[in-house]
């Protein structure tokens, strides 16, 4: 286990050194180069060299010319900006730089009232929609563009704040059924297929599972604030009316639970069977739907659904993963920070795979296979390797996977 951690630990050092700076990011990224992405560009390098200077792993000047990069030609503040986007996602990489490096209070300030502007008017079009008895789109509600990921920033910067209880009686107002032809839906039933256009193998739509864009996000935002003491009106019925849904549609496989990505019409009808189990990622699958389960037993401190939750997640992080590759989104990384976060699995057997080889020759693949991004490239393996074999890791970087600094809470 030494040399595997050894192994680690130089694969990290190795992505940031060839990550030292914006001029080698842009050739390692080719024609993907979005500096204002937390998912795949500027934003999300300077996180991986926040947290290694956090550990005293990296200076703090690389950090600086990454922050820098990201905002070199401007910050995207339009009502379509989200969490991983634009002036929220800069808003959230310089709120990780402040804590290790205080000083950009100026400038977090003028982000925290362009991010204002920009949630205010998503909620305002998202209650006209409401009004308007119109389906939802998946970016208006969902974590990676949508007002869930929004308000796991506000839970960072501002949770006493009145746009966060804004936005979570939103989210309260979007699991109220909506009626359509005659037939009772779910209020998240999007009229288009997951990639949010219309889709000829979705007809009628679907409803969405998964944490990075389907209920499992709300679900999981609505139950961190609960177990911070912040409640709007419906809170608690909300979070049952998801879990009795996902009840619903849980099946399960010799091994453990598993939910759908998603349920289309012919499914809800019952003119089509279920599709499973499949891939049990982060963004989709039963580890992200079984974790946002956990956190939601532990607000509502159902001590039976979190013993159900614990015991599908511990079987998921011991059996042999399903067709994982190795990023943070819907791979190995992204598994083993969920085994670390919830203390239900050998994190460091999980990330074992992704220090297979030489560590060059590892480091190398990385960037020809995956590119350089946070969300699903070389820099969100890296964070994950360096915080899963560093001393007293801080999780704070992941809450825009909607970790929780607090994961588990109901057994200790």
């Amino acid at each position: 286990m030494t040399t595997t951690i050894t192994k680690a630990t130089e694969i990290a050092g190795l992505v940031a050194g060839r990550l030292a700076t914006p001029e080698q990011g842009r050739a390692l990224a080719g024609g993907r180069w979005w500096p204002q992405s937390l998912a795949h560009g500027a934003a999300g390098v300077a996180l991986l060299h926040i947290e290694r200077a956090r550990t005293g792993h990296g200076p703090w000047e690389r950090v600086q010319r990454w922050l820098e990069c990201a905002v070199a030609e401007g910050v995207d503040s339009s009502p379509s900006a989200h969490l991983y986007y634009g002036a929220p996602a800069v808003a959230f990489v310089l709120h990780q730089a402040s804590e290790v490096h205080p000083g950009y209070e100026r400038e977090l300030a003028l982000l925290d009232r362009a991010v204002e502007r920009i949630v205010f008017s998503r909620l305002e079009r998202a209650h006209a929609r409401m009004d308007a008895g119109e389906l939802v789109l998946l970016s208006e509600f969902d974590t990676i563009r949508g007002l869930t990921g929004l308000g796991a920033l506000f839970l960072t910067r501002d949770p006493q704040g009145p746009l966060l209880r804004n936005l979570l009686a939103y989210l309260v107002r979007l699991t109220e059924p909506v009626t359509v032809r005659g037939h009772e839906l779910p209020g998240w039933w999007s009229p288009v297929g997951p990639g949010g256009r219309a889709d000829a193998a979705f007809p009628g739509g679907h409803a969405n599972t998964g944490m990075a864009h389907g209920i499992a996000g709300p679900l999981t935002l609505l139950a961190a604030a609960l177990r911070r003491g912040i409640e709007v009106d419906g809170h608690v019925e909300a979070i049952q009316c998801i879990l009795s849904w996902l009840d619903t549609w849980q099946r399960s496989s010799p091994s453990r639970a598993w939910w759908p990505y998603w349920v289309t019409r012919p499914q809800l009808d019952g003119t089509r069977g279920l599709v499973g189990p499949q891939r049990p990622s982060w963004c989709y699958g039963a580890a992200g739907v079984a974790r946002a389960q956990l956190l939601a037993a532990d607000a509502l401190g159902d001590q039976q659904r979190y013993a159900a939750a614990q015991s599908t997640l511990a079987r998921l992080f011991t059996e042999e993963p399903m067709a994982l590759d190795s990023s943070l989104c819907h791979g190995r990384a992204g598994l083993a920070v969920l085994a670390h976060a919830t203390a239900l699995g050998n994190a460091l057997g999980l990330c074992a795979a992704l220090s297979d080889g030489d560590a060059a020759a590892v480091a190398d693949d990385l960037f020809a296979r995956v590119g350089i991004g946070l969300l699903e490239g070389a820099a969100g393996i890296a964070i994950a390797l360096h915080t899963l074999h560093t001393p007293t890791p801080d999780m704070g970087w992941a809450t825009f996977l909607l970790f929780d600094r607090q994961e588990h809470r109901l057994d200790g």
